[in-house]
C-alpha cells in the first residue's frame, strides 16, 4: 500500500488490509499473541460481528457524517419483533440493505441532531472540502512499519491545516464519565496515533482531534471533548511502545502471550478491609 490519503477504500477492505491500525495496537498491548491469533491463526472461530452495539454506532456515524447514504444502506421495517414472519419477509425482500426497526432509525436521527447542535462540531461538518471515512497510510520513521488510520471526519480549516473528528456512542456522554471511558478504551492512543500518522500521510497539520460522544439512550445527549497535552503525550508513549513491540515481533516472527512463569499477584486495593 503506497503511503498517502485515500477517499474511496471500502470499510471492509480497509479493516482487512495491510498495515497496523489502532485496534491492532490494542491487541499488541494485551499481548502479541492476541494480535497474531486474531488476524492470522486459521483456527480462529468465525463469529458474527454485527452486534447490536456495533449497529448503533454505525447508524449514528452514517446519520451524522453521511446522511445522503443512510437510505442506501439501511431500510426501515415494520414495528414488529424481528422474530416474526412479517419481519423475516421484509428482511428477505430488502436483503441488499441492513433492515432496522423504526425506533433504531429515530434514535440515529436524534443522535445526529444532537451532535450537530454542538456549534464547533457543526462548523467542522460544514467545512468546505470536509470528507468522511478518510483512510491514511504512512511509514513509521523509527520502525519502517506500514501504519494506517481512518478518521471519521476530516475538516480542512485553513491552508495546510485540518481538524479530525471521531464519533463515539456510549451510555454516558458527560465529560467526566467519557474521560474515564477514554482511559478504559485507550482513546488517548487513538488521538496521538491518528494525529501523528495523518500528518505524515497527508502533509497537513492536525490542528485538533475532537471526540464527539453521543449517548445510546434517550435523550441521546452529546458532547465534544479534546484531550490535554499531558494526556496526548501519554497516548504517544503508549502507541510508540506498542508499535516497537509489533516491529520486533514481525522481525523475529515470535508472538508471545502472557508470562509462562507462575507469577505472584496481590488483590487490588479496594478488595482489602479498610483497617
Amino acid at each position: 500500500m503506497t503511503p498517502g490519503i485515500y477517499h474511496d477504500i471500502p470499510i471492509e477492505k480497509y479493516h482487512g488490509g495491510v498495515g497496523i491500525s489502532k485496534s491492532g495496537l490494542d491487541d499488541i498491548n494485551q499481548s502479541p499473541l492476541h494480535y497474531w491469533a486474531n488476524r492470522f491463526d486459521p483456527r480462529k472461530p468465525k463469529v458474527d460481528e454485527d452486534t447490536a452495539a456495533r449497529l448503533v454506532g454505525n447508524l449514528a456515524h452514517c446519520a451524522l457524517l453521511e446522511p445522503d447514504e443512510f437510505d442506501k444502506r439501511y431500510k426501515v421495517g415494520p414495528d414488529v419483533s424481528k422474530n416474526t414472519k412479517e419481519w423475516k419477509a421484509f428482511a428477505d425482500l430488502h436483503s441488499d440493505k441492513v433492515c432496522i426497526k423504526p425506533d433504531q432509525y429515530q434514535a440515529a436521527m436524534w443522535q445526529a441532531e444532537n451532535m450537530r447542535a454542538l456549534p464547533q462540531v457543526r462548523d467542522a461538518l460544514a467545512a468546505v472540502g470536509g470528507k468522511p471515512e478518510v483512510s491514511a497510510y504512512w511509514i513509521d520513521e523509527l520502525t519502517g512499519e506500514l501504519c494506517r488510520c481512518r478518521p471519521d471526519w476530516v475538516a480542512p480549516i485553513n491552508a495546510g491545516g485540518v481538524v479530525l473528528l471521531d464519533v463515539k456512542t456510549y451510555g454516558d456522554a458527560s465529560t467526566q464519565e467519557f474521560a474515564r471511558q477514554i482511559g478504559r478504551m485507550r482513546y488517548h492512543v487513538q488521538d496521538a496515533y491518528y494525529s501523528d500518522g495523518f500528518e505524515l500521510a497527508s502533509g497537513a497539520e492536525v490542528l485538533a482531534f475532537v471526540f464527539v460522544a453521543v449517548e445510546v439512550n434517550w435523550p441521546h445527549a452529546a458532547c465534544a471533548v479534546m484531550l490535554d497535552d499531558h494526556s496526548r503525550e501519554q497516548g504517544r508513549r503508549d502507541y510508540r511502545r506498542n508499535l516497537d513491540t509489533y516491529a520486533e515481533c514481525r522481525k523475529t516472527n515470535v508472538w508471545p502471550g502472557y508470562s509462562t512463569k507462575i507469577e505472584q499477584v496481590s488483590l487490588p486495593r479496594w478488595a482489602f478491609d479498610k483497617e
